[in-house]
């Protein structure tokens, strides 16, 4: 049986039309994307003004200064999973020239910014050069969690 994807490929093929593209090595601009504002969306704050960093809720948190120099957020999404719990995805482009190996992990918050479980176990990333990897994680909670953070750090 034949998807429609298959279907309106082999249809473009026979048409004449290109139904791949090739893309050109991947050029980054982290400066771009470390200089990005802050959603303005919830965000983790401290109870002393000033304190810290806000860190938003919904996305990537890097641990290390560094690492933001060589690797970008490509895509971040989440879903309801089937038991009703979400589901993290993000993935990650290496805009160095070398290997790379990063790890990720996730906290799953209720609507008070509360802790639903404990953060995730720190999953490992390998990235080849100017290439691209993907992380996922599920929450063990399900209609508790209301809000999500994905910390990044280098591999130790």
């Amino acid at each position: 049986m034949r998807t429609p994807l298959v279907l309106a490929l082999m249809a473009a093929m026979l048409a004449g039309t290109p139904a791949f593209a090739e893309n050109r090595v991947v050029k980054c601009n982290t400066g771009a994307a470390r200089s990005a504002p802050s959603s303005g969306g919830p965000a983790l704050v401290a109870n002393v003004p000033r304190s810290m960093t806000p860190i938003d809720l919904g996305a990537v948190q890097f641990t290390d200064k560094k690492l933001g120099k060589s690797v970008i957020v490509e895509e971040l999404a989440v879903l309801r999973n089937p038991v009703n719990g979400l589901t993290v995805i993000a993935r990650f482009v290496n805009c160095t020239k070398k290997p790379m190996v990063i790890q990720a992990r996730s906290n799953f918050l209720d609507a008070n910014q509360l802790p639903t479980e404990a953060a995730s176990a720190w999953r490992t990333i390998f990235l080849s050069p100017l290439a691209t990897g993907v992380y996922q994680e599920n929450s063990i909670k399900t209609t508790q969690v209301a809000a999500f953070y994905v910390e990044l750090r280098p591999n130790l």
